[in-house]
């Protein structure tokens, strides 16, 4: 077991899960257990990894892999009942607040603050440093811009993240790196 690392005791966690150092898994987590994937189900070769400094609060849902391990960054927060479905990769400083869903092969990239029960369709992008609100609804076509504000059902685009881009700190040329690799992407 690795330093400061704290479990309640009524968290299921999958022997292969790979846990870093001041994790803290609170009550009634599951997380590594097979998705539900037919693929794969009722066994996977994949796992979970949580980084460094993460906080899974309780009553959250983390599914192993089916192409890759499931991987939540460092210093990330888990709210109550959030749910990260298989093959999900979750950068680093990332906040999903309570009953927040997020779709198989879904990618959370940095510093990203998805709102109270928002949910993100499978195999979706969030761009670094953007907000969901909550409730909103991320579909398969929206394309999420990072540095941004999104809202509604479906959800649409409102603005810009500005509040948690000065609270990151981020300097000129590294939001410029980001928004080029934006770009590119598109």
């Amino acid at each position: 077991m690795n330093n400061n690392v704290q479990i309640h005791p009524s968290a299921v966690i999958h022997d292969d899960v790979v846990i870093e150092d001041d994790v803290y898994i609170g009550p009634n987590c599951i997380i590594g257990y097979p998705p539900e994937d037919k693929s794969v189900f009722p066994e996977t070769p994949y796992t979970v990894h949580i980084g460094s400094g993460t906080k899974v609060t309780g009553n959250v849902t983390i599914d192993a892999g089916t192409i890759r391990n499931t991987y939540i960054g460092n210093d990330c927060f888990l709210m109550k009942g959030a749910y990260v479905a298989h093959d999900v990769i979750i950068g680093n400083k990332v906040t999903l607040s309570s009953h927040v869903m997020l779709g198989g092969h879904v990618e959370v990239m940095e510093g990203s603050n998805l709102g109270m029960g928002c949910i993100v369709h499978q195999r979706q992008k969030i761009w670094p440093y953007c907000m969901i609100g909550m409730g909103a609804i991320i579909t398969k076509k929206l394309v999420v811009e990072p540095f941004s504000i999104y809202a509604g059902n479906p959800a649409k685009k409102i603005g810009k993240n500005d509040r948690g881009v000065e609270k990151s700190g981020l300097d000129e040329h590294t939001m410029t790196s980001i928004q080029e690799k934006f770009n590119a992407s598109r």
